[in-house]
């Protein structure tokens, strides 16, 4: 009974060797790897995998009787542990089908809605990306990976959480409503409704807990946050509403964020002009409105060559 074992082992660890393996072999094979007597067919494979290796029976004809088995036995003992080590590695990689992203993207001047497997909904802003895992029943933790900006509105589902992953934060949820805007190093999260917890990893792990009307700032590179207890909407993530409100902000400022969102590249003449603070409401869709608006405000024209504007 055991030589049949073994005789099968060893058929195996033929087929093995050239990657023939189906799945169910596999099966079968991890199931021989553990039996009684399987020492003896992987210790015989061994052999056959040291008697092809000319610079080891040289080194081998050298050593005396006493240190030699030793040698053989550790030999063997190693090609066994790293071969039932690779087996296992590739019946895991087949019994459990590889993980895959399900992912979407927008262009400059672009928003998309998104309704995810979970029945969640996403408003991803433009010049922004965010991949979701097919896996998530499987490991039962819904997890999403954002660059750029995006509205989630999160529905709870069993107690399952829900994480965005952007930058060096991640916002830790079961159901609720927020804004995450990730540009360069630096990342804001605004929470409209539910609560939110914010991970923070700066070598020892920080949390944050956040409730309606919090909106928090962090700085990557800087490892600064601020938490401004009462915000808004309109004033936190007012694209959301079809709009880009912008208050007492740095022209410096409002052009950096029409870059992320449109893709244009600004050069200001008067480098004076990037710090006259503006009170502007603009309309996301339109950029000619939105170019004559800042035109009219600051006294300047606008000139575009392609995606460079510069402002005279």
């Amino acid at each position: 009974m055991v030589g049949n074992r073994n005789e099968r082992l060893t058929q195996l660890l033929v087929k093995y060797r050239s990657n023939q393996l189906s799945s169910s072999e596999y099966e079968e094979f991890i199931m021989l790897l553990g039996a009684e007597g399987a020492q003896e067919a992987i210790d015989a494979t061994a052999r056959a995998d040291w008697a092809e290796g000319g610079g080891f029976l040289d080194v081998a004809d050298m050593a005396s009787p006493k240190s030699l088995f030793p040698m053989v036995k550790w030999g063997m003992g190693l090609a066994a542990s790293v071969l039932f080590f690779l087996c296992f590695y590739h019946y895991k990689n087949i019994s459990q089908p590889e993980q895959k992203l399900l992912s979407f993207q927008t262009t400059y001047g672009e928003t998309k809605r998104i309704l995810l497997p979970d029945s969640s909904t996403v408003l991803l802003n433009a010049n922004s990306s965010i991949s979701w895992s097919t896996q998530w029943k499987q490991v039962g933790k819904r997890e999403v990976n954002l660059k750029g900006e995006a509205f989630f509105d999160v529905r709870k589902m069993n107690g399952m959480q829900f994480v965005v992953q952007s930058g060096g934060m991640k916002v830790k949820v079961l159901g609720t409503v927020f804004n995450v805007r990730n540009r360069g190093e630096v990342t804001d999260v605004f929470l409209e409704s539910g609560k939110v917890n914010l991970e923070l990893d700066e070598g020892v792990k920080k949390t944050i807990a956040m409730v309606p009307g919090n909106k928090v700032h962090y700085d990557e590179q800087k490892r600064d946050m601020t938490l401004k207890k009462s915000s808004t909407l309109d004033k936190s993530a007012s694209w959301v509403g079809g709009m880009l409100i912008f208050e007492n902000a740095t022209l410096a400022d409002i052009l950096n964020h029409f870059e992320d969102l449109y893709g244009k590249k600004f050069q200001v003449k008067n480098i004076e002009l990037l710090q006259k603070r503006l009170d502007l409401s603009l309309p996301y869709a339109d950029w000619e409105l939105i170019r004559k608006a800042i035109e009219i405000s600051l006294h300047v024209e606008f000139e575009e060559n392609g995606n460079i504007v510069i402002v005279s």
